[in-house]
């Protein structure tokens, strides 16, 4: 008697976080998992929720401590708004999920608080990623030429380590 042989499992790394969470990604993600399934691979969809909590309270010190509201109204504006990034990134993650069940594909999350690079790069080499899906901060072109973006970062860290495929999602 033979085993069948096990199929080969793929991996999609889906980073969304404070700043990053298009709804295009969900739709971007589903697509890769189907067309890595039909050789008979098993998928896995691997959401990454990453919190950037240090990119909030960089955001509140460059606001100085008055700002133009004062000290608590200010505080309670950073905060609000750090809430309804969590909410977005964790209704993509919902969105992720109901899609990827609704095909029967397996879906993992992990939620990080760290620099959006480096937590992405750590993910795709520990899950050994076939696939690494990103969304751009919403800043200007000359922006990124200027002070850098973090999704070119990933993109170009990820070439040079063999990381997987990125995929920006602008």
């Amino acid at each position: 008697m033979t085993d069948s042989p096990t199929p080969k499992q793929r991996r999609v790394l889906l980073a969304v976080s404070t700043s990053r969470y298009s709804s295009r990604l969900v739709e971007l993600a589903m697509s890769e998992a189907d067309r890595m399934s039909k050789d008979g691979s098993a998928v896995v969809i691997d959401v990454l929720n990453i919190t950037e909590g240090a990119e909030l309270d960089r955001i509140s010190r460059s606001v100085g401590d008055e700002g133009f509201l004062g000290l608590d109204p200010q505080k309670d504006v950073l905060e609000a708004l750090g809430q309804e990034h969590d909410r977005m990134a964790r209704r993509r993650v919902e969105q992720v999920r109901a899609a990827a069940a609704a095909r029967g594909i397996e879906t993992q999350v992990t939620t990080v608080d760290g620099r959006f690079a480096d937590v992405v790069l750590e993910q795709a080499e520990r899950l050994k990623s076939d696939i690494i899906l990103i969304s751009r901060a919403d800043r200007p072109f000359i922006s990124r030429i200027l002070f850098g973006s973090e999704a070119d970062k990933v993109a170009r860290l990820a070439r040079r380590d063999g990381l997987g495929k990125v995929i920006i999602n602008d």
